[in-house]
């Protein structure tokens, strides 16, 4: 209302003015070199008015035009993109399907639409030639991707993947750090990048890229230390030969951030046998039992004791003395007790440890008691027999290959990392049932 009000009045006004300048005609003159012209100022208003009607409808034929043609050229540009896309969704569908015919068919009437954006088409070409295993053209493909801010997390996964096929981990790697720079929470990423570094044995690298994923809370803190202590159980073992309290510290290392470990212990153990330091090595083994009396544990201390003259029964039950009812204990005690003839304590410690079905170490003590105690070879042979058809003792299996090893390592045997499991091939199988 307010705006009908002001054009109202607008109007009025300029109604009154040419009124007033109608009924009040004067002459006006122009002198143009030794030329005077002179005309009545009714004849200069109408030619006035009437420039400005024509300019008026000059300029609202050309806006109006102008609008129009953008329209139809806009238009038509979307109906180009949309025939691109329905191209492109055509192609992805061959291509899931592997028609690769028709997928490139696709592919070609889809970049005469989409031309200004050559990112889906290089999307789709790198899907067509993997399908192809054209690996070359693929390279070209993925290493135009990394040039677009819009492809480039694809182009740098794609040359990682690459890299990793043809087993080149050093460039894959530095793809695969370049890509978690840009986007960390790319599924498997952290998973990919720890492998490789596992590979080619860039310990501190898994410790850098652990913590920056803690930091992005990909990884949990139990995943965080697990890598953590890894890796510096790795530079211990690489700083063993060079520089023994270098490794001395990075075991310790290992250990503050997965306690107990009996890998761990064992270099921790082998490391002090190094320094030459007996003393410690006897409080060591005695602390380390006392808090983790386990099978692992034993066949680790078992021959450190045996390789380091540390076999007196006195000894033995001193490392024991604060678990020696445990089972493990006991094992212990009985195998240096058959060692040292000491038949009366072997024979007193595996009274009740037989039951119906008993383990293999079991029966073979059993078998060295009877022979060196009694000198009874059938009854030996017996248990021997027995230790046989026993369940399987615990090892070191791949939860992934089922591969069995005698040594823990990061990587496995198989090559995959950190899979190793202390437990039986039976229980494993189980398990993963």
């Amino acid at each position: 209302m307010y705006r009908f009000s002001i054009f109202i009045l607008q109007f009025l006004l300029l109604i009154i003015a040419l009124t007033f300048i109608f009924t009040n005609p004067f002459i006006v003159s122009l002198d143009i070199g030794n030329l005077k012209y002179s005309f009545s100022s009714n004849l200069f208003t109408v030619v006035f008015i009437s420039f400005i009607f024509l300019l008026y409808l000059v300029l609202y034929l050309y806006f109006r035009s102008r609008h129009s043609i953008s329209k139809y050229f806009l238009k038509n540009k979307y109906n180009k993109i949309e025939k691109g896309y329905l191209y492109f969704v055509d192609a992805m569908i061959a291509v899931a399907n592997k028609d690769n015919k028709t997928a490139l068919k696709s592919h070609k009437k889809m970049t005469s639409y989409l031309k200004d954006d050559p990112s889906l088409s290089l999307l789709l070409k790198s899907e067509v030639l993997k399908i192809e295993k054209k690996f070359p053209e693929l390279n070209n493909v993925y290493e135009d991707m990394i040039k677009s801010k819009k492809t480039e997390t694809l182009g740098y996964r794609g040359l990682m993947e690459q890299n990793l096929r043809n087993q080149d981990y050093h460039h894959a790697f530095l793809y695969g750090e370049k890509l978690f720079s840009i986007n960390p929470n790319i599924e498997k990423l952290y998973d990919t990048l720890i492998f490789i570094a596992a590979k080619t044995k860039n310990w501190n690298q898994i410790i850098l890229i652990s913590n920056k994923a803690f930091s992005n809370k990909i990884i949990s803190k139990n995943d965080l230390n697990e890598n953590k202590s890894i890796a510096f159980y790795e530079i211990a073992k690489i700083k063993f030969d060079s520089d023994i309290k270098d490794a001395l510290k990075n075991v310790l290392k290992a250990l503050e951030l997965k306690k107990n470990f009996a890998p761990y212990v064992k270099l921790h153990l082998e490391i002090i046998i190094n320094l030459k330091d007996k003393k410690n090595l006897k409080k060591l083994i005695k602390k380390y039992w006392s808090l983790n009396p386990s099978s692992l544990l034993s066949s680790i201390i078992i021959k450190i004791l045996n390789d380091n003259d540390l076999t007196d029964i006195k000894f033995i039950n001193e490392i024991i003395n604060n678990n020696a009812s445990e089972e493990e204990s006991k094992k212990l005690l009985i195998y240096f007790a058959i060692k040292n003839l000491k038949w009366d304590i072997a024979r007193e410690n595996i009274t009740g440890m037989i039951g119906s079905s008993p383990s293999k170490d079991i029966c073979y003590f059993m078998s060295e008691i009877e022979l060196g105690e009694n000198n009874d070879k059938q009854k030996s042979d017996a248990w021997i027999m027995r230790a046989e058809n026993a369940k399987l003792e615990n090892s070191w299996i791949c939860r992934i290959t089922n591969q069995s090893q005698e040594e823990w390592s990061s990587l496995s045997n198989s090559g995959n990392y950190n899979s190793l499991v202390w437990t039986s091939p039976m229980m494993l199988r189980q398990n993963s049932n």
